[in-house]
């Protein structure tokens, strides 16, 4: 907690709709230590309580140029007044819908314009799914002090390829080490204050969810063979072939919350495969709950990531090592209640999502400093 006569720090937030409540909020808004200020357009069937006029957004950019803020947090561009991927005329439209009778959507497209002639720090928090940074998001990254990216290739630079098309390689490699790993998290109302000890659980391996992803209703889709889910596919039939030898809930659907949670604490291995991005929010509900995530080798790195046979079993998909890896895991339940204790323990200490707030404001702020100083 912030003592009275400690500073807050100053921040304004620019968010679109996606992720507000469940991501934003539980990153930075919740924190007593910082003192925020939000830019968010519509988000529902009502307006925005935080969306900006145009006389707000030049006052915005006063307030930043006299330094009235410490940070300015971005999340990636969701709507762009001049796509930089369309046509002319498909442009001009745009930038007609978004500069007139749409202007309140924009939010975190004014990132750049608001810090014009500013020297507060920018930290963007790409929480997209995707592993590369989107055209549109090329001005943020060109802004920023440091940008936070979600599914962050292990190689950095691969996250960029994209940009480098679009902009050429000289223009957008400068900006690789700009980049930062970001993780999914866990937001503080879904860890439970006790879980269920190792040795009470009677489910050896869980498996739950859909691998055809769930559309709307009415929401035809026209490739539904190639949007279904590959790697679940197969960890779900082998997970099948394995109920003669462990006990298996296997199941290729969603289940009702309630039953999901208790699944949580029944629990001692839960498959947690890739979905549309590497890591997923069920990698830390698994952790938060005490059981071990069994998740298959990542492709991108993360924010500090759950170690392998210290935090989670991990499995390849070739030949039998998901097999052998159950089998290792199951077979020593003190090294299997003892990882589970790790990474609970880890989960609550670093990726509680509020932990990661402060880890992404530290960080930047860290590197403004550093920054300015060698310019000095």
């Amino acid at each position: 907690m912030t003592s009275p006569a400690e500073k807050r720090l100053r921040i304004l937030i620019l968010w679109g709709a996606s992720h507000f409540e469940g991501y934003c909020a539980d990153l930075f808004w919740n924190n007593p230590a910082y003192e925020i200020e939000i830019v968010s357009g519509d988000r529902s069937k009502k307006r925005s309580p935080h969306a900006a006029s145009w006389s707000r957004l030049f006052s915005l950019r006063r307030r930043l140029a006299r330094g009235e803020f410490d940070l300015v947090i971005s999340g990636p561009i969701q709507n762009s007044a001049w796509p930089v991927h369309r046509r002319f005329f498909t442009r001009l439209a745009e930038a007609f819908r978004f500069l007139t009778y749409k202007h309140r959507m924009l939010d975190s497209f004014w990132a750049r314009w608001l810090l014009a002639g500013s020297s507060v720090p920018l930290a963007v928090v790409d929480f997209l799914d995707t592993s590369y940074v989107l055209p549109q998001d090329y001005p943020l990254l060109r802004a920023c002090t440091l940008y936070f990216k979600l599914n962050l290739y292990f190689w950095p630079r691969r996250s960029l390829m994209p940009l480098e098309t679009f902009f050429g390689r000289k223009r957008v490699t400068p900006f690789t080490p700009k980049l930062r790993p970001l993780t999914n998290g866990i937001p503080k109302r879904s860890i439970p204050e006790k879980v269920r000890p190792m040795r009470e659980r009677d489910i050896d391996i869980c498996f739950t969810g859909t691998i055809v992803p769930i559309r709307s209703k009415g929401d035809i889709d026209p490739f539904s063979n190639l949007t279904f889910n590959p790697i679940r596919q197969e960890v779900y039939e082998r997970c099948l072939k394995l109920k003669d030898r462990h006990k298996i809930f296997c199941v290729n659907q969603l289940v009702p919350w309630e039953e999901y949670l208790e699944l949580l604490q029944r629990s001692k291995l839960i498959v947690c495969t890739e979905s549309f991005g590497c890591e997923t929010w069920r990698h830390y509900e698994v952790a938060a709950n005490g059981a071990v995530p069994l998740i298959n080798w990542p492709y991108a790195q993360n924010y500090m990531p759950l170690q392998p046979d210290v935090h989670a079993v991990y499995f390849s998909l070739i030949g039998d090592d998901f097999e052998r890896a159950v089998a290792r895991a199951l077979g020593d339940p003190a090294k299997l209640e003892e990882m589970a204790a790790n990474t609970r323990a880890y989960t609550l200490a670093h990726k509680e999502r509020g932990h990661v707030g402060e880890w992404i404001v530290e960080e930047t702020l860290r590197q403004h400093r550093a920054a300015v100083q060698n310019q000095a």
